[in-house]
């Protein structure tokens, strides 16, 4: 009879305990989730206008690429961009079979205006590498557009018969063109007959000096032999973070020297040329852009302490770009670490030479040349 008893309180009590308000039901594991705040790329503004950062070179799975067109603002977002433009191929099977050339920028609107990037319509017409159309037409970015549809051929591979057409339709309506990937895929940065023909009637304002993982020097010559603006962009066809190392250097990118950063001003700097491009910390372009952003960046204060041949400088760099210079009478290099201050002793002589700025290219074979002594601040 005891054991009885004692059988009944054990299972009272049990019941009683399973049906306790405070027993624990719902926990979180904190500082598991990343924040996914709003990134900053430290690229500083210049001669008066706005830095503004932008991959104008994506691709999502409306053509041939694995990420929606939503991701591509919140990868921007992220790191820090300012401005993007979605440019899917023509006609390719498509995620959801829509055959309309616009829906990867409406599937992206909606994200692009409350993360505040701006999103910058266009489209990529392409001919088929390795065949016989590629070498004259290559592949064609088209951007500012209101319509891609006035511009898509129903093929997936353009000749310069239906380029030359669309080209004057998109000269016509004003649109932004810049030819991609000069280099790729056979390694040829050479403009076709075809391409300088379209150039010389103004139908293309852009080449992409970086490209991905690519550099095209030789196409640093066509932005002043064509006035043409550089651009850098990652043609990335999958998650950004995917595809680049994020953690030594910020994906290729345009920086495009606007009064804001709305589709109007970006679009009225790329027609004037006030680009630079940029990829894994290195920058191409003109002179009169490049510089003013190392000389931003830059700042040399003496600290007061001297030796029997020098004294020495804090190096203050405020951007996220580590640059480099060498001087070139000694083979003595220097690099600017970004964010931060580096302290070196230097002479009076090397303060007074040009140094080459080796991560800044103003000609395919020529890097920007800078005067230690004229950064003193």
């Amino acid at each position: 009879m005891k054991k009885h008893i004692l059988l009944a309180i054990a299972l009272i009590t049990t019941s009683s305990c399973l049906a306790q308000t405070d027993t624990i039901q719902y926990r979180t594991f904190k500082g598991y989730l990343s924040q996914h705040n709003r990134g900053t790329i430290h690229i500083p503004d210049i001669l008066g206008y706005r830095t503004i950062k932008a991959d104008l070179h994506l691709h999502t799975h409306q053509s041939d690429a694995c990420v929606a067109p939503y991701f591509r603002v919140w990868e921007a977002y992220q790191e820090g961009l300012d401005a993007i433009a979605l440019t899917d191929h023509q006609p390719q099977p498509r995620y959801n079979k829509n055959p309309d050339g616009n829906i990867s920028h409406l599937q992206a609107m909606r994200d692009a205006e409350v993360k505040g990037i701006t999103l910058i319509r266009g489209a990529e017409l392409t001919s088929h590498a390795y065949k016989g159309n590629y070498k004259d037409v290559g592949h064609l970015n088209i951007l500012f557009t209101t319509d891609n549809n006035r511009y898509y051929p129903r093929t997936d591979d353009l000749n310069a018969h239906q380029a030359d057409s669309i080209l004057a339709i998109a000269q016509a309506d004003s649109v932004w063109v810049t030819t991609n990937h000069p280099g790729w895929p056979d390694k040829d940065s050479e403009f076709s007959a075809w391409l300088i023909g379209q150039i010389k009637k103004g139908r293309i304002q852009g080449v992409e000096i970086f490209n991905d993982q690519e550099f095209y020097p030789r196409a640093i010559d066509y932005v002043y032999d064509y006035n043409l603006a550089p651009i850098g962009a990652t043609d990335c066809h999958w998650p950004i973070a995917w595809r680049f190392d994020l953690s030594r250097a910020h994906r290729p990118m345009t920086l495009i020297f606007a009064r804001d950063n709305s589709v109007k001003a970006i679009r009225e700097a790329l027609f004037a040329r006030r680009a630079v491009a940029y990829a894994d910390n290195t920058l191409a372009g003109r002179k009169e852009y490049v510089e003013p952003l190392l000389r931003a960046s830059l700042s040399v204060l003496k600290t007061g302490r001297r030796n029997k041949t020098g004294y020495e400088v804090a190096i203050t760099n405020a951007s996220d770009i580590p640059y480099t210079l060498a001087d070139t009478t000694t083979n003595r290099l220097i690099t600017a670490a970004p964010l931060t201050t580096t302290h070196v002793w230097i002479t009076s002589d090397e303060m007074g030479r040009l140094w080459l700025v080796t991560n800044i290219y103003i000609r395919p074979d020529k890097h920007l040349e800078i005067q230690p002594l004229s950064l003193l601040r």
